[in-house]
């Protein structure tokens, strides 16, 4: 009997352990939102940090209605996600230069025996963000001690 709660205690301590989300450093200037996202308000840039699982397969991991992504540098993928309306796009572009779109760049890492999804991604933005977004991923990286997985799609 003891044992048996002794290995049921171990494991708890082992889950409870367990490395997730909110476990990676995150970069200078980010505030955490959640444990999931965080942002910096300076540049408005957004890092998102998921455990991958099926729902973030089928979203973040393929090209689909309103949303484009390509292999970038260095085993990470540029984004696209256009969700706004042609009007929205309109507006957007009279009142600011841009249309309303989302331009990031993800990478899937391996973390403490987990496989992660790391997203850096700016609303509103253009494709010279893009830039400046996987700059960010690769601090986060450097931070953490992870580097992309070859072949994440």
């Amino acid at each position: 009997m003891y044992r048996k709660l002794l290995a049921f205690l171990i494991l708890g301590f082992l889950v409870i352990g367990a490395a997730s989300a909110a476990d990676f450093k995150i970069n200078d200037g980010f505030e955490e939102v959640t444990e999931y996202f965080s942002v910096n308000n300076e540049t408005g840039m957004t890092l998102c940090t998921w455990e991958n699982d099926e729902s973030v397969q089928e979203y973040y991991l393929q090209n689909g209605t309103g949303y484009i992504i390509v292999e970038g540098d260095s085993n990470t993928y540029n984004v696209t996600e256009d969700d706004a309306s042609e009007i929205g796009h309109a507006i957007s572009y009279v009142t600011s230069g841009k249309a309303t779109l989302t331009y990031g760049v993800l990478e899937k890492v391996e973390f403490e025996g987990k496989e992660y999804v790391i997203f850096a991604y700016m609303e509103k933005a253009s494709p010279d963000d893009w830039k400046a977004c996987y700059d960010e991923l690769m601090k986060f990286n450097e931070n953490n001690n992870v580097e992309p997985l070859a072949d994440a799609l």
